[in-house]
């Protein structure tokens, strides 16, 4: 990674407002990465949502943005909040974007043809990581995510190719700054003072304003850059990689970035309820293909298993928060995952959506399931 000269941002969008929190406290949403098989977190989420309508009464559909707080995803998870809350999608809408964003990121190219890939299918994306280092190209991501945004923002207006951006609900995606291993928030709102990097170049940009000004392709490009997979990103001399190499449950920046909620020197917000949302998960075993990869590969996909133990982790810490009456004891943590047992899923082959769609729809259907559904729909509509 390599400094460069001072960077004035050509605009810099205002962020939105603080939001007002509910008497009982904030509403925090955490979105796994997972690949293609995010089609799971949102179908669940849309059940969820079904619920929140059913509560109040029917109809229009309820949108994530207008019940949660603040929004934390990585990777596809990060693609997601996106779409949620900065761009005001409703569940549905997502689930439809994401599938066809899906194809288009991880249709098999080679050498740029589709033609040539589909014929050639995981050989070539193998020659492809061989010549490339990468074996999906960053085009196909970047046009895909543009067109959305083009679709679903007001004509005319002068930040809609912004991250930040004045109407956005609060969300940010979780990104990795290559080589220094730290985790870089990359926000729709303006990023508080007190929450700049600790690695000496990122906290430079900060401090100049342009993490401010950062576009949603480029955003997306950091969040989503997973070794291997799709290539690295650079911002202003700044090298990402995904979120999902040290946060792919980004569950524990969710939770730390609750002071964001409030003031600089106000007091910590209170946090009523917590949604974790993963993209399934497996026992079973990597291919020998998949084993054949190189040892980035390898080493990153060991951090994308985590997830679970993330969970975990966090499970934990409320659990000791209630035995403390820290948070007044009453954070309500929600976590729904679904389990595919032996079945693996490959988080670029864009044709299992299908199947895990109907894994995910018999998982909601499940009686343990619909009881936490329903739980953490009724905190979501309390005043």
């Amino acid at each position: 990674m390599t400094g460069d000269t001072k960077t004035t941002p050509e605009i810099t969008p205002p962020g939105p407002p603080l939001p007002t929190l509910r008497k009982d406290g904030a509403r925090l949403l955490a979105l796994d990465g997972g690949g293609v098989k995010g089609v799971s977190s949102i179908l669940i989420l849309d059940a969820i949502m079904e619920k929140v309508r059913e509560l109040e009464g029917g109809g229009v559909a309820r949108k994530p943005a207008d019940y949660f707080d603040l929004a934390a995803g990585t990777s596809t998870g990060g693609l997601i909040a996106l779409m949620l809350f900065r761009l005001h999608m409703s569940t549905k809408q997502c689930l439809q974007v994401y599938k066809d964003l899906a194809s288009a990121i991880f249709a098999p190219r080679f050498l740029g043809s589709r033609f040539l890939g589909s014929l050639l299918g995981k050989v070539g994306l193998l020659i492809n990581a061989w010549r490339t280092g990468a074996e999906f190209a960053k085009g196909p991501l970047e046009k895909a995510i543009q067109k959305v945004v083009d679709e679903y923002s007001v004509k005319g207006d002068p930040y809609k190719d912004y991250l930040v951006h004045p109407e956005s609900k609060m969300m940010f995606m979780c990104a990795t700054l290559a080589e220094k291993g730290e985790s870089i928030l990359l926000r729709s709102y303006t990023q508080p003072e007190d929450a700049k990097p600790i690695s000496h170049l990122p906290r430079e940009k900060s401090e100049e304003g342009c993490v401010n000004s950062i576009k949603i392709v480029q955003a997306a490009r950091a969040t989503s850059a997973a070794p291997i997979y799709l290539p690295a990103e650079t911002w202003n001399g700044v090298e990402f990689w995904d979120g999902g190499v040290l946060n792919n449950n980004p569950i524990e920046q969710l939770w730390n970035a609750r002071y964001d909620l409030v003031g600089q020197h106000a007091a910590p917000p209170k946090v009523a309820c917590m949604l974790s949302l993963g993209c399934g998960w497996s026992k079973s075993k990597p291919t020998l293909l998949n084993r054949a990869k190189n040892v980035i590969s390898r080493y990153f996909e060991s951090f994308m298993a985590n997830t679970e133990a993330k969970h975990r982790d966090f499970k934990r810490l409320v659990q000791r928060m209630e035995g403390r009456n820290d948070q007044n004891g009453e954070v309500k943590y929600f976590r729904l995952n679904v389990a595919t047992g032996d079945k693996s899923f490959d988080m670029a082959d864009y044709t299992i959506m299908d199947q895990l769609e109907a894994i995910t729809r018999v998982y909601i259907g499940e009686e343990e399931i619909r009881q936490q559904i329903d739980a953490c729909a009724t905190e979501l509509t309390r005043k």
